[in-house]
């Protein structure tokens, strides 16, 4: 099932940070979720939980909801990066070694959330991830633009305009992006407008 959007009857929304390139202000991210006291969801790549253990665990640790990012980011349907689909084969892999690797790290497991890499799906996607054990294919209905070097005056601009109920909304955690900066003025802006915030779990269920 792809996922676009949450309940649309309920003043709930939810935060996602992709984490696949580098521990940027991952750190900071926390740091405000936790004093804001909301819990958020953070797809992650199994490379990145190797190469970042600790954070993946305060991610875990604080509660948040754990998504599937792929094993290295590659796109699925090769459409972002110019290169051949995975097989079947190739997908169902890099969702269990990515799987593994941040459930060796918490206990936690990534299932039934996964995010594609470059948000790229198909039908055969859906098909591929649901044999893995991936129900939900998880997009976003707003894309705050921190990864494309959105300023963080841009990003909240973006996050009050895109406000609905059950809006999902794509931030990243890397230092190439300005949402760590923006979420504490987005946060606010959002409440302000009447919105609370909860996992995707919680738009869901």
């Amino acid at each position: 099932m792809e996922v676009r959007r949450g309940n649309p009857d309920r003043p709930l929304v939810a935060l996602t940070f992709d984490a696949g390139a580098d521990a940027g202000y991952t750190t900071r991210i926390l740091e405000t979720l936790r004093s804001e006291k909301i819990k958020a969801s953070f797809s992650i790549t199994g490379q990145w939980a190797r190469q970042y253990p600790d954070l993946v665990k305060a991610i875990a640790g604080d509660g948040h909801l754990l998504m599937n990012h792929s094993q290295d980011h590659p796109s699925f349907t090769g459409l972002s990066n110019g290169t051949r689909p995975l097989t079947r084969e190739e997908r169902i892999s890099q969702l269990q070694q990515a799987e593994e690797e941040i459930k060796a790290l918490t206990g936690v497991s990534t299932k039934p959330f996964f995010r594609p890499p470059f948000g790229d799906v198909d039908g055969s996607v859906l098909c591929d991830a649901y044999a893995a054990g991936y129900g939900y294919v998880v997009m976003w209905s707003v894309d705050t633009g921190g990864w494309n070097k959105a300023t963080a005056e841009q990003i909240l601009q973006t996050a009050l305009a895109g406000a609905r109920p059950g809006a999902i909304y794509l931030m990243h955690v890397g230092s190439q992006s300005a949402d760590a900066a923006a979420l504490p003025q987005v946060i606010q802006g959002l409440r302000a407008k009447g919105y609370q915030f909860g996992t995707v779990a919680d738009l869901l269920f």
